[in-house]
C-alpha cells in the first residue's frame, strides 16, 4: 500500500475515483445527491491531493484548494480541504493510521504550496475522518447543525414591539448593519464563531463578517436583507437567500440583534418576518445552519416545526503547528 500526490486531471480521469466515492459511506451527508458527480466535478478545481492506494483500490481520497476570498481577509494563505472521503466506515485501528498519514502527506503538499492554513468539515458522524484528522494535526473549531422548515407550516407573522418596526435595508443603513455584523458573530462570550475561536483569525474575525454582510446589501451572499428598526437606529438585520434551484431549500443566512435588545424574543420576530418574506418570493423549504450553542436559535426553529437535516464538525491545520511539533520530536532524540 502506499500513498500517491496526484492532479486534477489524474483524480479526474481515475475511475478508482468513482468508485471510492460511490462507496463513500458519508458520501451523500457531505455532499448531497449525486455526491459522486458533484465530488468529480470539486476535484477538478483543486490544487492538489493524494490517494491511499492498495492492490489498485483507493481507500482514502483528498484534495485541497486555495481560499483566496478568506486569505486577503486574514492577511494569511488559507486553503480548504474540500473533499476528504475514506471507504470505510467506522474507526478502525488501520483505517485510521492510513486516514492519518495520508492527511499528514496532504498538509505537507500544502506547506510546500505556500499556504499557511487549511480548512475542513466533516459530516458530524464521520468520526473515522475527524479521528484522522486531529492525529494529524487538525484543531476541531466548531461544531454546527442545519435545520429544515416546510414553509407552508409557518404560523401568523408578528407585530413588532411598539416603538420598533421592520423593513428592507436602505443604504443608509450600510454603516450600522456593518458594524453590528462585526461585533456580534466575532463575540466570544455570546457567539464565537470559528474565525473568532482561532486565535489566529481572531483578529480578521469583524473584518471577515463586515464583508460578508456588504456582499449581502444588494450583493450575490444574500437575496434581501431585513432591517429591525428603533426609529432612525439599527436595532436588529437578518439576510435571506432564495434557492438557486427548485429543489434546493432557501437560506436564512446571517442575523443579529444589537447587545442591549438582547434577550427580549426579538430573534423569533426577525425569523418571523424572514420567513415570510421567504414564502411571499416563491419558497417552499428554508434552512439554517448555526452553533450547537445556539439553544435560542435551535429552539425558535423547532418549535416552528422544523427538523434538523445535518451536523458538521469543521477543523483547521496550521504549518507553525506542524514546524513547532517536528521542533519538539527533534529536541527528544
Amino acid at each position: 500500500m502506499a500513498i500517491r500526490s496526484l492532479t486534477p486531471a489524474q483524480f479526474a480521469a481515475a475511475p478508482q475515483a468513482r468508485a471510492l466515492l460511490a462507496a463513500w459511506p458519508f458520501g451523500r451527508e457531505a455532499l448531497g445527491d449525486p455526491a459522486p458527480d458533484l465530488a468529480l466535478s470539486q476535484l477538478a478545481g483543486a490544487a492538489g491531493g493524494a490517494v491511499w492506494e492498495g492492490e489498485g483500490a483507493w481507500t482514502w481520497l483528498a484534495a485541497w484548494e486555495p481560499l483566496d476570498f478568506d486569505s486577503a481577509i486574514f492577511g494569511r494563505a488559507l486553503g480548504r480541504l474540500g473533499l476528504l472521503a475514506h471507504l470505510a466506515s467506522w474507526p478502525g485501528a488501520e483505517a485510521q493510521s492510513q486516514g492519518r498519514d495520508l492527511l499528514a502527506a496532504v498538509l505537507d503538499q500544502a506547506w510546500a504550496a505556500g499556504r499557511e492554513g487549511l480548512y475542513l468539515r466533516l459530516p458530524a458522524r464521520d468520526l473515522l475522518a475527524a479521528q484522522a484528522a486531529e492525529a494529524a494535526g487538525f484543531r476541531l473549531m466548531d461544531v454546527s447543525v442545519d435545520w429544515e422548515l416546510d414553509l407552508a407550516q409557518t404560523p401568523p407573522v408578528p407585530a413588532p414591539p411598539a416603538g420598533l418596526s421592520l423593513r428592507p435595508w436602505q443604504e443608509a443603513d450600510r454603516a450600522a448593519l456593518l458594524d453590528l455584523a462585526g461585533q456580534s458573530f466575532c463575540d466570544l462570550g455570546s457567539y464565537g464563531d470559528r474565525f473568532a475561536m482561532d486565535p489566529r483569525l481572531r483578529p480578521g474575525c469583524p473584518e471577515m463578517y463586515r464583508r460578508w454582510l456588504a456582499n449581502s446589501l444588494g450583493g450575490p451572499q444574500a437575496s434581501q436583507a431585513l432591517v429591525l428598526a428603533a426609529g432612525a437606529e439599527v436595532a436588529g438585520f437578518i439576510t435571506l437567500k432564495l434557492a438557486a434551484g427548485a429543489d434546493e431549500p432557501a437560506w436564512v443566512v446571517l442575523n443579529a440583534v444589537t447587545p442591549a435588545r438582547r434577550g427580549a424574543g426579538l430573534y423569533n420576530l426577525l425569523l418571523a418576518h424572514g420567513l415570510a418574506w421567504l414564502a411571499g418570493a416563491g419558497a417552499t423549504r428554508a434552512r439554517v445552519r448555526t452553533k450547537v450553542s445556539q439553544r435560542a436559535v435551535i429552539r425558535a426553529w423547532s418549535r416552528l416545526g422544523a427538523r434538523q437535516t445535518a451536523a458538521w464538525l469543521t477543523f483547521h491545520a496550521w504549518r507553525d503547528d506542524r514546524a513547532a511539533e517536528n521542533q519538539v520530536r527533534e529536541e527528544k532524540k
